[in-house]
């Protein structure tokens, strides 16, 4: 008897959902489907070889997906091609940073708007480190729960070893807030507590 021709994914489908298939058509059209979904998502040849032969339930076909695509040391290297038209530039053009950039006379001329750019867009420099010294001078406080540089408005209401309350004015470094509320920009906030209990806490 000849042996029943393999049974393609769309036959199979159209077969409706109370179609039952044995065991050996089950696992051709397993077969089949991996080799559409290699071929179409591009998950390569190891789906092929991971099914599971003449078994038919969905879990194996899940966990023959999950094996093909589970991610590889190699996803974290990411190709960078060089340029099409490189640009030479002329041999006047600066190739490195002028020391003027990490000069601290240079930060004791910025306004606040330019530290605050340093310190939020510089992180893990020197430059950073002028741009917060420079605004401590200036009597700002970082608060590290907030993120946020703070100044005295006016003098604090109420005053102790570890906090002090009062109005305050800070700078808000948020170019845009999830309410669409534009940010980068001074704002007020009365009737705040400032903690100074940990010395890490501010500047």
């Amino acid at each position: 008897m000849p042996a029943p021709a393999a049974a393609s994914p769309a036959a199979a489908a159209a077969a409706g959902p109370t179609a039952v298939l044995d065991g050996a058509a089950a696992a051709r059209v397993l077969e089949s489907w991996s080799r559409l979904a290699a071929s179409e998502l591009g998950l390569g040849s190891n789906m092929h070889s991971q099914v599971p032969r003449g078994h038919n339930t969905v879990v194996s076909m899940l966990e023959a997906c999950m094996r093909s695509a589970l991610p590889q040391p190699s996803d974290s290297d990411w190709n960078r091609p060089k340029p099409r038209h490189p640009i030479v530039g002329p041999a006047s053009y600066p190739k490195t940073q002028p020391d003027v950039i990490s000069a601290p006379g240079l930060f004791r001329k910025m306004d606040p708007e330019a530290l605050f750019f340093a310190f939020y867009y510089q992180p893990d420099t020197y430059q950073q480190y002028l741009a917060a010294q420079e605004l401590k001078r200036q009597s700002w406080r970082y608060h590290k729960h907030h993120n946020a540089w703070f100044q005295r408005y006016a003098e604090p209401t109420v005053t102790s070893e570890e906090f002090e309350q009062g109005t305050y004015v800070y700078f808000d470094y948020n170019i845009m807030h999830d309410d669409l509320q534009t940010g980068w920009c001074y704002r007020r906030k009365e009737n705040f507590t400032f903690r100074y209990v940990c010395p890490m806490c501010c500047l």
